[in-house]
């Protein structure tokens, strides 16, 4: 007898939502219950996607009886205290990026994942189980490029603003191509070499302050515009840049260069070139279809928002949750092997820390050691120095 999937329970109403539950619809899961910020949002998104329960009460999704797999895609600040709480009494958690303003946001999702180890709590990045994403990890692994020195990472898109103020347009709510792309950028780096951010630098810069939709008091704070150093822990280096400053097509273009040639990633396509040879070839070619993609019900406005290379990694990441449920009879149970190269909330603590160090670095205009600390911060530090310092008992 086949095992019935998880039904799930998804949190927000963003475009990456309404890429995630076309697919888990695709792949077998039932869809029972949606949490959005307003009974407005809620409904307009429950009508949409066809969800029959819709609600503003997060407990009303996480207690609903047939959920037992919750997908998060909210603003960041509010994802890591939904996600705690979901593993906290004993459902399954993915998680969007960015998790958090800052790393000391995330900590509640940390913790909990490690309190509860045999619940899935894993990160939403598609770009993993991408094949190229795959392969191009394997080579490097084989040896293909010899030991890696340099890496070169260049996003370009056009930054749109909603017609609202809303968390995107706020730094310290974790708005910004630095938290919308270059986490995610950290974060791939991380998987497919193998080594992690000793030291970085970077620089910040908000262009777009105002628009015609945001203005008077109103002032944009997100940055638009990224450019930052790493040096990793084996003695490679990486530059990454993040220009949301181009109209057109969303272009993407990752390049690991090795002692005995370089790997490059352009969109969803790979290739490679060995330092004896007078040209690249074509190592992976995985180009689009469109057909396949109207096939899993996602609308067409959000294909328009959502890059073809993260849209095909989300479907390939869902094709393995569904995997990992199946291959267990248990009901809750799950299979951690199809989910390998998923992202967990460890990495996930990881990523937010380097992004926190870029910022203090781009501040102080100066390269900044990056050191993971996963110790709470005081909730009131003034009152704490104040009784530390003391000399009254308090018994």
């Amino acid at each position: 007898m086949k095992k019935m999937l998880p039904g799930v329970g998804v949190f927000g109403n963003t475009t990456a939502m309404r890429c995630y539950v076309p697919v888990l619809k695709s792949c077998g899961f039932d869809v029972v219950a949606l949490w959005a910020r307003t009974t407005e949002e809620a409904k307009e998104m429950s009508n949409e996607l066809g969800i029959e329960t819709y609600t503003t009460d997060v407990d009303k999704v996480l207690l609903h009886k047939d959920v037992d797999l919750v997908v998060i895609s909210c603003p960041p600040h509010q994802q890591a205290h939904i996600a705690a709480k979901a593993l906290g009494i004993g459902k399954h958690v993915l998680c969007s990026s960015p998790s958090g303003p800052r790393s000391r946001d995330t900590l509640p999702m940390v913790n909990a994942s490690r309190y509860y180890p045999r619940l899935m709590s894993l990160m939403c990045h598609g770009l993993r189980f991408l094949p190229s994403i795959i392969k191009l990890r394997s080579l490097i692994r084989d040896g293909y490029i010899g030991d890696i020195t340099i890496c070169e990472v260049k996003v370009h898109y056009n930054h749109r603003l909603r017609h609202t103020f809303d968390w995107m347009c706020d730094e310290l709510m974790g708005g910004g191509v630095l938290n919308m792309y270059g986490g995610m950028m950290v974060d791939i780096l991380s998987y497919m070499t193998g080594q992690k951010a000793t030291r970085v630098q970077g620089m910040l810069k908000t262009y777009t302050k105002q628009t015609e939709f945001v203005k008077g008091i109103r002032e944009i704070t997100s940055d638009d515009f990224c450019s930052f150093h790493m040096e990793m822990d084996k003695g490679a280096c990486a530059t990454v840049t993040l220009n949301g400053h181009l109209a057109g097509q969303f272009q993407q273009e990752i390049i690991i260069v090795g002692t005995k040639g370089r790997l490059a990633l352009r969109g969803a396509d790979l290739y490679g070139q060995k330092s004896d040879r007078p040209k690249e070839d074509l190592l992976n070619f995985d180009p689009v279809n469109y057909k396949d993609i109207e096939s899993l019900g996602i609308p067409e406005k959000v294909r328009g928002e959502i890059p073809t290379p993260y849209m095909k990694g989300i479907v390939h990441m869902m094709e393995s949750v569904k995997d990992a449920f199946e291959q267990v009879a248990e009901r809750q149970g799950w299979n951690a092997d199809p989910l390998d190269p998923a992202a967990t909330f460890e990495d996930c603590f990881y990523v937010q820390t380097v992004l926190d160090t870029i910022r203090a670095a781009s501040k102080a205009r100066q390269s900044i050691k990056v050191v993971l600390s996963d110790t709470e911060p005081e909730p009131n530090p003034f009152l704490s120095t104040a009784m530390r310092r003391s000399t009254f008992s308090l018994h």
